[in-house]
């Protein structure tokens, strides 16, 4: 029986696109039909060794290739009318978090999705880590109780290129990068009704170019009642990635001290 292939389109070829690209190659259902980066070199350079055709406009892209799923691995600031354009044609989507620097510009995207009828999913891949996805498990299914506390960091020591110190290009620390922590306990609490944060640029304060915020920390409440708190931040130990939550329920505490691990304490 032949296997019909997932043609798959790829917008943007930086770094993160080869994490997904070597990824998908790897799948017998996917076939990797078309590269776009505004730099053609790079496109070319997948191109060279996984095949597909290379473009320098997405818009191009789309109109030439009949495209099931596109990538979308492009930095905050770039992203445009891409997500719009997909969901037109039929065209399901990946899109890297976070999908845009302002709310007009996501709820245009949300909009072209659901009106459109595509799939989507933003890459929160700390979802699917096997110590969130027990931790849904026993709170979805009543086995935890009532989550009334919960508490995040995301600490690392890592400023990232130009456009990641530019806060209006990244966003910021919070956006760009412990936005992992903040979904995983809005995946795993619900959804938030009131927040407080606060945040300052305390360490990093000799870097020429720098705009964005090197501590930060939020509290918020939940719709269901539980209280949380997140802090962040650039300056944390040297090559260490730092994505750790704890959540109190009726029932069990739970700790990750990464994605893949959970200890439960009673």
């Amino acid at each position: 029986m032949t296997l019909n292939r997932l043609k798959v389109g790829m917008i943007g070829c930086g770094g993160i696109a080869k994490v997904h690209v070597a990824r998908l190659s790897a799948l017998e259902e996917v076939e990797l039909t078309a590269f776009c980066d505004i730099a053609d070199e790079r496109a070319r350079a997948f191109s060279q060794r996984y095949g597909g055709n290379v473009y320098a406009d997405w818009h191009e892209m789309f109109d030439r290739e009949k495209l099931d799923i596109v990538y979308i691995c492009l930095p905050p600031f770039a992203h445009e009318d891409e997500v719009t354009i997909a969901a037109e044609k039929g065209v399901h989507v990946f899109i890297e978090k976070p999908i845009a620097l302002s709310m007009d510009l996501a709820k245009r995207m949300v909009r072209a999705v659901e009106r459109h009828g595509v799939k989507s999913q933003v890459g929160y891949q700390c979802r699917f880590g096997l110590g969130v996805e027990r931790a849904k498990q026993l709170i979805q299914s009543g086995e935890a109780g009532d989550v009334g506390l919960a508490l995040g960091l995301y600490w690392c020591n890592y400023l990232g290129g130009a456009w990641w110190r530019d806060k209006r290009r990244s966003g910021g620390q919070m956006v760009e990068q412990a936005t992992h922590v903040y979904d995983a306990l809005r995946y795993l609490c619900g959804e938030v009704d009131r927040v407080h944060g606060e945040m300052n640029r305390k360490f990093w304060v000799e870097v020429p170019d720098l705009t964005i915020e090197d501590v930060s920390g939020l509290a918020f409440r939940f719709k269901s009642g539980a209280v949380g708190a997140i802090v962040s931040t650039t300056w944390g130990v040297p090559g260490r990635w730092w994505l750790r939550w704890l959540i109190a329920a009726r029932r069990y505490t739970l700790e990750s001290p990464d994605v893949n691990s959970l200890t439960l304490y009673t």
